[in-house]
């Protein structure tokens, strides 16, 4: 039965990624440095709204593959309307978004580049391929997975010379960058590449079950290193299987010490605040020993940098967020840092 069950999907899931070649609209129709939205026929959000997603096209050989954010739901609570996440996709207003989506700021060294932003309404951190129905009939699609694989068919027959790549995702994107990074840089082997997960550090208690329930496995990169992995340390395993991999590839993530927001889900998927906060350096220890992977662990409680004013302001034993980014970027060398006084504010120029 699963057997049938895979094929049917197998089935559908081409339907879709031919639909969105033949109907989608090309890149070298949208109209340079703005953002177009576009519409994936087939593929769907949580409660079966229209999916799409947005481009804006910029320099054809650095591309820069953006992850959105927005909760997760694993149950009947989390899933609930008014619970955890959006359901559709509506104009983000992108162009009033600070942070590396001010392309007009002087510093932002994205700005000349072409982006293209996975939207996220699923539920699922960009990882699932399953219909669920939880309590009361509610049934959620978790499709991130499916959809993203979507907008990955466009954009590798739109772009198909890189030589600049960003894959980059804050909050539940950041995992939906870490997870699909193997995919793009197979794609783009020949591309500068640096794979960056804001605000994610995917600390998850053991017996939480949210990858299963959102059939995680069946997407994972198809290669053997990837068959065993430890879902207790999901994001750690991945990044340390990716960056074995490609090992040109920088790796990196980004988290405050307090991050208000990791901590609240770690406290809805039943475990204590306090085992965030010290599994959480565990873990970033744990990748510090590969050469190819980084870390900025910044002071305070909040949560994602890349689309805040943050992204240009933030410093931490004083070094500047912005220029630590940039480095690796640009594949310079580069040490991790941790706050030494996570309580104290600490900005760029003392502003």
């Amino acid at each position: 039965m699963r057997r049938w069950l895979m094929f049917i999907i197998g089935i559908l899931l081409t339907v879709v990624s031919v639909n969105a070649q033949i109907e989608l609209p090309a890149l070298d129709t949208l109209t340079p440095a703005e953002w177009t939205q576009i519409t994936v026929p087939g593929a769907v959000c949580s409660r079966g709204t229209p999916y799409s997603f947005f481009v804006r096209p910029g320099d054809s050989t650095k591309l820069a593959v953006g992850f959105e954010g927005g909760g997760a739901c694993w149950n009947a609570e989390t899933c609930a309307i008014g619970g955890t996440f959006r359901d559709n996709i509506s104009p983000a207003g992108l162009d009033g978004v600070g942070g590396a989506f001010n392309f007009d700021h002087a510093e932002n060294p994205l700005s000349d580049w072409s982006v293209v932003l996975v939207s996220y309404c699923t539920g699922d951190v960009h990882v699932g391929e399953a219909s669920v129905t939880y309590a009361d009939g509610l049934t959620i699609n978790h499709t991130g997975a499916v959809n993203t694989r979507a907008v990955l068919d466009w954009t590798f027959a739109n772009f198909p010379e890189v030589d600049r790549l960003l894959i980059a995702g804050s909050s539940a994107g950041a995992y939906g960058a870490v997870f699909h990074a193997p995919t793009i840089l197979t794609q783009y082997d020949d591309a500068q590449a640096f794979v960056f997960a804001d605000a994610g550090l995917g600390v998850l208690p053991p017996d939480w079950d949210g990858l299963t329930t959102w059939n995680m496995t069946a997407n994972l990169f198809d290669h053997p290193t990837y068959d065993d992995l430890d879902l207790t340390i999901f994001n750690n395993e991945l990044i340390a299987t990716s960056a074995a991999l490609f090992p040109d590839v920088r790796f990196a993530q980004y988290s405050s010490a307090r991050d208000g927001v990791q901590i609240g889900f770690y406290e809805l998927m039943d475990a204590e605040a306090a085992e965030w906060s010290a599994r959480a350096p565990e873990l970033l220890d744990a990748l510090e020993v590969l050469p190819n992977v980084n870390s900025y662990v910044a002071w305070g409680g909040t949560h994602t940098i890349m689309p805040t004013q943050l992204f240009y302001t933030m410093q931490t034993n004083g070094v500047r967020f912005l220029d630590w980014f940039t480095a690796n970027l640009n594949g310079e060398p580069v040490d991790s840092v941790r706050c030494e006084d996570c309580s104290r504010t600490e900005l760029f120029g003392g502003g």
